[in-house]
């Protein structure tokens, strides 16, 4: 079985994942002999968008739910199974797409937002005890039915976080090429489920949602707009220069959010960038499936999607219960439990219009619990396997 994964690198927005084949070879190398590129990572990030961009505006038309994420997610997966293509965006593009997401996100912490978010108390706590029991689940199945080794599974089963667990990982006895398949899997999972589910539980229309999304328009204030702007390219500077957890998403959200709380800006992103940002993380999803074969897939991938399902359903329990205790929208909830990456999610909230503030919030505080309770778990996991010996 040819393996796919060569040398280890780091991507801008924190996660440490395994080099291509092609950032592996030297530049003058790349490519077929008849053609040189000066810049081949630029080309194959074009190629690559344009490859996810035609796959959302098919969904589009077809009207299917999540177009720009879902279309290029799914396209940009099938070339990397069916074509000698690998799909890979420049890191730093997808940096740019997690500061236009993570400012978007911090757009929705209006004041009146802020003024209910007192509320999400007893939710935040169902949403971290929840996390841990889908941790402990996911754990006990990769560990008997995916004949992982503890700290493979302790990593696969992580409820999200992919950038810090992928970083963690390359530090302890991992198979960090089947965590990240794992992640990837799940995630593919819950972003399919997602849109269903919420239209099931709410009735919103999803065909409806993206036409909305697409036409609705904001006048551009030159003034405040600009400062918007200033702040996000400002937040990305100071993020490529701290050590902080999936900063490209949550330095843009939390400048966003103080602005916006306070009252002081009340514009939001321009839909352009939106539509751009989500196939910037459609596109990256799917190009993560460049690093496996089919068998690679078929051995991990589908109990990781099984376990997803599981876990989808145990979501919506949790959304279910918050609501008969505390009241509330089941809708936003169900996303807000969801064990998949922020970014991700926060632009299925943002673009089905599902209180996006709130469900950020939660996956925000999960990145930090998981931060917090990984290195500690890990720790005491490799310290067991040592006495075991």
């Amino acid at each position: 079985m040819a393996h796919r994964l060569g040398a280890v690198c780091h991507d801008a927005d924190g996660a440490v994942r395994h080099a291509t084949a092609e950032e592996a070879t030297p530049p003058h190398d790349r490519f077929s002999g008849r053609m040189r590129v000066r810049n081949p990572a630029i080309l194959r990030g074009a190629v690559t968008l344009g490859i996810g961009a035609a796959g959302g505006f098919a969904f589009f038309l077809f009207n299917l739910p999540l177009p720009w994420v879902l279309g290029s997610l799914t396209t940009s997966a099938l070339v990397t199974q069916v074509s000698n293509f690998r799909p890979q965006l420049p890191t730093r593009w997808r940096s740019y797409g997690m500061v236009v997401i993570g400012t978007m996100l911090g757009t929705g912490f209006t004041q009146a937002v802020v003024a209910r978010s007192a509320s999400w108390g007893l939710s935040l706590v169902v949403m971290s005890l929840l996390s841990l029991v889908f941790c402990i689940f996911a754990y006990l199945v990769f560990r008997r039915w995916g004949g992982m080794n503890r700290e493979t599974a302790l990593f696969a089963a992580m409820p999200g976080g992919l950038s810090v667990v992928a970083m963690l990982a390359e530090q302890y006895k991992t198979e960090v090429n089947r965590v990240i398949l794992c992640h990837t899997a799940r995630l593919v999972v819950l972003l399919v489920s997602a849109p269903i589910v919420i239209q099931w539980l709410s009735g919103i229309h999803l065909a409806d949602a993206n036409q909305i999304a697409l036409h609705s328009h904001e006048r551009i204030d030159p003034i405040k707009h600009g400062i918007l702007a200033i702040v996000a390219i400002a937040s990305f500077i100071v993020a490529n220069r701290v050590r902080l957890p999936s900063a490209m998403l949550l330095l843009p959200l939390l400048s966003s959010a103080v602005l916006h709380a306070t009252g002081l800006l009340t514009v939001h992103v321009p839909p352009v960038f939106s539509m751009l940002a989500q196939i910037v993380i459609g596109s990256s999803v799917g190009a993560r499936f460049a690093n496996y074969t089919l068998r690679q897939i078929a051995k991990d991938g589908w109990l990781a999607a099984l376990v997803g399902i599981f876990l989808a359903v145990g979501s919506l329990l949790g959304a279910y219960l918050v609501v008969l205790l505390n009241g509330g929208e089941i809708a936003p909830l169900f996303l807000a439990y969801l064990p998949g990456g922020a970014p991700e999610l926060g632009v299925v909230a943002l673009a089905l219009m599902i209180d996006p503030a709130m469900v950020a919030a939660h996956h925000v505080l999960r990145v930090f619990l998981i931060v917090a309770v990984l290195p500690y778990a890990a720790a005491r996991i490799s310290q067991r396997n040592d006495s075991s010996h």
